[in-house]
């Protein structure tokens, strides 16, 4: 009896091992869509879009948790969320992000922010700084990526 126990832990173990293990992942409060940025799909669960992109894609999810393999996303390029501008302010995300904003442009289709957040771990180098959380603030929406947006806003 007690060797059919642990034959079947054992196959259990392989088998989480071999499918990979599943990790809910929230989209913060009052974001509506998150998008990952992966060369392979990291999600299990069904994406509501992808954007091919030529050296990676994006995976579009608006529900709100995820089905996951990588826990904090550490094998993906990046992650970005979108929020309703009416429903939130870029103050309220640099506040909520813990943002340190190390400069700001200017664009036809509104501001964009780099800074350095608590929150983000990868980061990019950009004119000798260590960036890794971008805020764009449209038209419509507020895109918060970490470490950069890597779609069009």
């Amino acid at each position: 009896m007690k060797q059919i126990s642990i034959y079947i832990l054992a196959i259990v173990f392989l088998s989480a091992t071999l499918i990979g293990l599943s990790y809910n992942v929230k989209i913060p409060d009052g974001a509506r869509e998150m998008q990952i940025y992966s060369k392979a799909q990291p999600p299990i669960e069904q994406c509501d879009g992808v954007d091919t992109m030529t050296n990676f894609n994006i995976y579009h999810y608006s529900c709100e948790v995820v089905g996951i393999k990588d826990k904090k996303l550490d094998n993906t390029l990046g992650v970005a969320y979108i929020y309703p501008k009416d429903k939130t302010s870029v103050a309220i995300l640099l506040d909520r992000f813990s943002v340190d904003v190390v400069f700001s442009q200017e664009l036809d289709c509104g501001v964009t922010y780099y800074g350095r957040s608590r929150v983000g771990q990868k980061s990019v180098n950009i004119d000798n700084e260590k960036i890794n959380i971008q805020i764009v603030s449209n038209k419509d929406n507020i895109i918060v990526g970490f470490p950069l947006i890597m779609g069009s806003y």
